[in-house]
């Protein structure tokens, strides 16, 4: 029974979004200029287990006999083979795109998730056209296959990334994005609507001329900053109505793309082509910010992580630069050797608050691995500290190469030792 309701309920969101599309544009073709149909079978195969592929299959099968027939007309046989052109496609850019189980928003998820909706629309273009030449023969084959291709991967580009965003979603009371970064984005989209107002108007070549082509990417990077500002869920909804509102208006007559057009709904397949474009550049680019995001998060967590660990034992870490001896201390070195430490940024301050007879040695042995010379050392001596008090560390010093095998910088771990034993 459950996998029965899965597949009534894709059949039913199939068929929803076939009649959006059929409202959002025509055209001469048999093919839908605009046909987000291939979302829902690409978003409910890439968020289910393969275990229930078969119901998702059957129900989308199911739904585009009954299109097939209703909309084009074909015979039972037609619609069948219509249907299984549907089933087959998405279901082999599906397996391209949730190979290994990546998410969508990580770099390596995205480029499988790209390369799958370019299977499923290539795929289903070229059965198209031997269905069209085989139930139409006399159309524009060519055409129909073009039209399939870009309706195909606009609507797997413009849905999908909305239902694998809000996968798992539960409303929460907080922990959400910053107000600022919010309105940021708000502002954005906002100004990506003007600009779309202004450049997809009525007539807007009569208006712009020659330069309303040119036009057509204006509305663009405001859409693609406000995606970046909203996140994976706000980003994939702005580029869904963002998309969809700049193929309605050229479907109805507006922006550069209807200014000229050798058949009815060549405006919708050449607009389609542009989005398209946008889509993948903003689905990339949101996946490699929120893949160096989550890096420097990662990175960040195993800094802290470390530096605890470092605290609660007595260590402290320091960081100098070889070339100027700038110094960097880790977090809660303040803990373990005094609060000076925090006003100490030079390699030339902490030499200072050296005993005076033990300096030059600390200092040269310092030099010696800050050259090369030594790859690492390990000394005691004792430190003088601003109130008066004296403190003796064991400072274990290591040089860190870079690709050039020279010294770039000079780590070191310090951590207190009683005075007597320091002293001998």
């Amino acid at each position: 029974m459950q996998q029965l309701r899965t597949g009534l309920l894709v059949a039913a969101l199939f068929l929803a979004v076939a009649f959006v599309s059929r409202s959002l544009a025509s055209s001469v073709t048999e093919t839908m200029p605009v046909w987000l149909g291939s979302g829902v079978t690409f978003s409910a195969l890439l968020i289910s287990p393969r275990w229930r592929w078969p119901s998702i299959l059957a129900g989308v099968w199911l739904a585009s006999m009954i299109w097939g027939m209703a909309a084009h007309g074909l015979n039972s046989v037609g619609a069948t083979a219509f249907a299984s052109i549907e089933a087959v496609s998405g279901a082999m850019g599906c397996w391209v795109a949730s190979l290994g189980r990546n998410d969508p928003d990580t770099p390596a998820g995205m480029a499988l998730f790209l390369c799958g909706a370019a299977l499923a629309s290539c795929l289903g273009g070229a059965l198209a056209m031997a269905l069209w030449q085989w139930q139409r023969p006399g159309l524009n084959l060519t055409l129909e296959g073009v039209a399939w291709v870009l309706s195909t991967m606009v609507g797997i580009l413009l849905l999908t990334p909305v239902v694998t965003a809000f996968r798992g979603f539960h409303l929460q009371l907080s922990g959400g994005m910053p107000m600022m970064q919010f309105l940021g984005g708000g502002a954005a989209f906002l100004l990506f609507l003007c600009a779309v107002a202004l450049v997809f108007i009525d007539h807007s070549g009569e208006r712009y001329g020659q330069v309303a082509a040119t036009l057509a990417y204006l509305p663009m990077p405001f859409l693609l900053i406000a995606a970046a500002l909203w996140g994976p869920r706000g980003g994939a909804v702005a580029l869904l109505l963002g998309g969809l509102l700049i193929i309605g208006r050229t479907a109805h007559g507006g922006g550069p793309f209807a200014v000229a057009e050798g058949f009815s709904g060549e405006a919708v397949i050449e607009v389609q082509g542009f989005v398209t474009i946008w889509a993948a550049v903003m689905i990339a680019v949101r996946a490699l910010s929120d893949g160096r995001r989550q890096a420097l998060v990662d990175a960040q967590a195993w800094r802290l992580r470390y530096e605890r660990i470092m605290r609660e034992v007595g260590v402290a870490t320091v960081e100098y630069e070889a070339a100027t001896g700038h110094a960097t201390w880790g977090m809660g070195a303040d803990k373990v050797l005094g609060e000076d430490v925090s006003r100490i940024s030079s390699l030339d301050e902490w030499l200072e608050r050296i005993e005076p007879d033990e300096r030059g040695l600390v200092e040269a042995t310092w030099s010696s691995v800050a050259s090369g010379e030594t790859w690492a050392s390990e000394q005691s001596y004792t430190v003088v500290q601003s109130d008066g008090e004296r403190l003796r560390v064991r400072e274990r010093l290591a040089c860190v190469r870079g690709a050039d095998d020279e010294v770039e910088m000079v780590v070191g771990m310090l951590r207190p030792e009683p005075l007597e034993n320091g002293n001998g």
